[in-house]
């Protein structure tokens, strides 16, 4: 009777050390953290194994990535992670969901009659990581890369930049004005003000001049009048004057209003 015991004990523990090694062999040493990982157009694509798989830290070192499909361009692509020869596929897939950010060259351009006027000339920078289309966009939605004036006037345009993945950024207005004083230089930023008493007063702060072609041409400007003093109470003015590479120049004047200080009043 006890010799039958210890063969059913033996029999047990044979058995329980047959499951533990069959589950030793299927349990995977690694897994892949989900089946597609999403990088954003332009960034960096990580390539730290940690990043896409659950390991530990001694299978991690021993694994080796494979980006060999993998472009800088949109769309879905086969990578793999291999361990002891054994190879784990997953994906990788590039997307672009970023709108461009535009700056323009001025808000007002001046331009000659019957000249195509693109819109990406009124552009001075686009933030984008893809190829971009600038445009005019009207109020039917209809786009057009340029126009023509044909008559003088003034006239309010829209425009849009569209990159490659079709993100649109945010509609800017501009300001074109036709006609055979094209070319004249702008002043933006001067109008009038009041500032408090004792505060500080730079007549150049936020003002831009532009050739007419939408060239900035702020460094050429000059303060023909300034007899602002902060210091007292009363009504000043600041005379600008900007001449472009064409010989035109342009003259504005600013009223500065000094008032009596938010302390001074209490």
């Amino acid at each position: 009777m006890k010799n039958r015991i210890v063969a059913v004990v033996l029999v047990f523990f044979v058995f329980i050390n047959a499951i533990m090694i069959i589950c030793a062999f299927n349990i995977t040493p690694l897994t892949i953290k989900r089946d597609t990982f999403i990088y954003e157009y332009g960034s960096e694509i990580s390539t730290a194994p940690q990043h896409y798989i659950n390991a530990n830290e001694t299978i991690l070192s021993q694994v080796v990535l494979n980006f060999s499909e993998l472009k800088n361009e949109i769309g879905l692509y086969k990578v793999s992670a291999t361990y002891l020869g054994i190879e784990y596929p997953f994906y990788i897939r590039i997307v672009d969901t970023t709108k461009p950010v535009v700056t323009l060259k001025a808000s007002i351009f001046n331009v000659m009659l019957n000249t195509e006027v693109y819109a990406i000339d009124l552009i001075e920078k686009v933030e984008d990581n893809s190829e971009i289309t600038a445009y005019f966009k009207d109020d039917d939605g209809e786009k057009n890369t340029y126009k023509i004036f044909k008559e003088k006037g003034s006239y309010v345009e829209w425009i849009v930049v569209e990159d490659k993945a079709g993100n649109q950024s945010a509609t800017l207005r501009v300001k074109i004005v036709a006609g055979e004083n094209g070319n004249k230089p702008t002043l933006t930023g001067i109008d009038n003000m009041e500032i408090l008493k004792g505060s500080l007063f730079n007549p150049l702060d936020g003002v831009v001049a532009t050739d007419g072609n939408g060239n900035n041409i702020t460094t050429k400007i000059k303060i023909l009048k300034n007899n602002v003093n902060t210091n007292e109470i009363g009504e000043y003015e600041v005379i600008y004057s900007v001449t472009n590479d064409k010989g035109r120049t342009l003259q504005r004047t600013r009223r500065v209003t000094v008032v009596k200080s938010e302390k001074a009043g209490r």
